[in-house]
Formats: structure tokens, sequence, C-alpha cells
């Protein structure tokens, strides 16, 4: 029941996370250079973006496999601009270097595509 509570105060936040002036303020002051400085840095910011704070990609920490999975769930489930196939390699080469798997054991995004 504890976990039911806790989707359902993402999924609150994440409806209302548009209408909250903090969290859209919060998501307009991100730039790409405050991100790691790798080739594809500002594809991967414009892609993600767009729909939500950085911070959530920053957070995940996947292999490219998963990163793969992840950018199919974003197209089909979350209207996401599918990227042509050179882009789309652009953005997985930067999401595999900046943001590698994290050690087992940390928070796993209730949204994220299972393996």
């Amino acid at each position: 029941m504890r976990s039911l509570g806790l989707l359902l105060a993402f999924a609150i936040v994440a409806i209302a996370g548009p209408a909250c002036p903090a969290l859209a303020q919060t998501a307009a002051e991100e730039t790409p250079d405050q991100l790691p400085d790798f080739k594809g840095r500002d594809e991967t910011f414009g892609f993600c973006a767009g729909c939500h704070s950085f911070k959530v990609v920053g957070r995940q920490g996947m292999d490219r496999a998963r990163w793969d999975q992840t950018l199919t769930f974003m197209t089909e489930k979350h209207n996401m601009p599918a990227p042509d196939p050179e882009t789309r390699t652009l953005l997985l080469d930067y999401l595999t270097q900046a943001y590698p798997p994290k050690p087992a054991g940390g928070f796993v995004s209730p949204f994220a595509p299972t393996r």
C-alpha cells in the first residue's frame, strides 16, 4: 500500500509540476553547460529538457541498452519527437558516457522501462 502512495505522489507531482511556478522556474534555469561536457550534450539536453527537468535524466544512470529502451519508451508513450538514426546514436553516446549505470540499490524511477 505504501508503494501505491509513493506512485500516486509521483503522479501528482508529474501532473502538477508544469502548473507549479517553483518547478517550472527550476527547469527554466537549467542549461546544457551544467551537464557533463561530452559530444552530444546540447542535442541531448534539447530532446530531454523539452518535456522535463534534466535532473530526472541525470539521476538514472543506465547502460546503453537501457538508454535505448528509454528513448523508445519516450517516443512511443510520451510523444517525444523520434530522433533520426544519426541523432539517436549521438544521444545514446552522450547518455552512456555522461550517465553510466549506477551501483545497485539506488532509486529506480517507477516510470522507467523494465528490463
